[in-house]
């Protein structure tokens, strides 16, 4: 999974495991990624970092659910589940770009 992330021009944390519980050990040979991972969150900025990720809000699927109301998809598969989506999101956009031009 590491590998395609290796190029990724943004700075990528991704936890090996659980926070607060005992470390599993990885071996370095057989999981190079992983091992280059687990020594950077031996940082406490990389630690600091991965922990702002839990108080970082998203707005948009809060209004999705609070606002339209909407907690679960109507049809099944993931090309209906998609473009259901899609469809929310639309609807969502339109609903603010109406307050936009009332205001």
């Amino acid at each position: 999974m590491f590998e395609h992330l290796r190029d990724h021009p943004a700075e990528l944390i991704v936890a090996v495991g659980r926070e607060g519980k005992k470390q599993v050990m990885i071996n370095p040979e057989t999981r190079p990624m992983c091992a280059a991972m687990a020594e950077k969150f031996k940082a406490a900025e990389t630690q600091d970092a991965y922990r702002k990720r839990k108080w970082l809000s998203e707005p948009p699927n809060a209004w999705i659910k609070s606002v339209l109301g909407f907690r679960q998809f109507s049809m099944r598969g993931l090309v209906k589940a998609q473009a259901e989506w899609k469809l929310v999101c639309t609807a969502l956009n339109l609903r603010r770009m109406a307050k936009i031009m009332i205001a």
